[in-house]
């Protein structure tokens, strides 16, 4: 993610929020500072789920890039992209595993290939400076979330959140998003 907001154009107005912690944080942070995006960063480390939620809603754009390790360990279906989806966020992610299961490219949000950068730049580009593309991406997300019934919503969530989590806003004016690591 880092080498993808590199390539971005410095005039384009973004900010990275990045919930979460684990042993990789600093070296992240170290990167960030020598790629000269580090002040674009805010590294909340990590967080109750409220305020992960907070931080969906302040947000604009999820980006989760996902990938396959060295080892073959990969994520199946990321939890926070659905969670991502819920709140009304447009989501970048790739094409990993189950991921294009939920995010259908240019529907329901962008997929690049792993690993690849450019592509990832030029997706979160794509959404930060189309309105017309951000404001339908969300919906169509909400609307592949709600084809799953109410079942599908109390396994992603407990029942005391259901009710908020559908009340979600608006998007807001595209100058920040976030990621969250778990």
């Amino acid at each position: 993610l880092l080498h993808a907001l590199a390539r971005l154009p410095r005039t384009l107005a973004w900010e990275l929020v990045h919930v979460g912690g684990g042993a990789l944080v600093a070296d992240l942070q170290r990167t960030a500072n020598d790629f000269g995006i580090g002040e674009r960063v805010q590294w909340r480390g990590a967080q109750a789920h409220d305020a992960v939620l907070a931080a969906y809603r302040g947000a604009d754009l999820f980006v989760l890039p996902c990938r396959v390790s060295a080892d073959g360990d990969r994520d199946g279906l990321p939890n926070v992209l659905v969670e991502a989806q819920s709140q009304r966020l447009a989501c970048v992610s790739t094409t990993v595993s189950g991921i294009p299961e939920l995010i259908e490219h240019g529907t329901t949000g962008m997929l690049v290939a792993p690993r690849d950068p450019p592509a990832l730049a030029q997706a979160i580009s794509l959404l930060l400076t189309d309105r017309e593309i951000t404001t339908d991406v969300p919906q169509g997300a909400r609307v592949v979330l709600d084809a799953g019934g109410e079942g599908f919503y109390r396994v992603a969530y407990p029942p005391e959140w259901r009710a908020e989590l559908l009340a979600a806003g608006t998007l807001q004016p595209l100058e920040r998003f976030a990621i969250v690591d778990d």
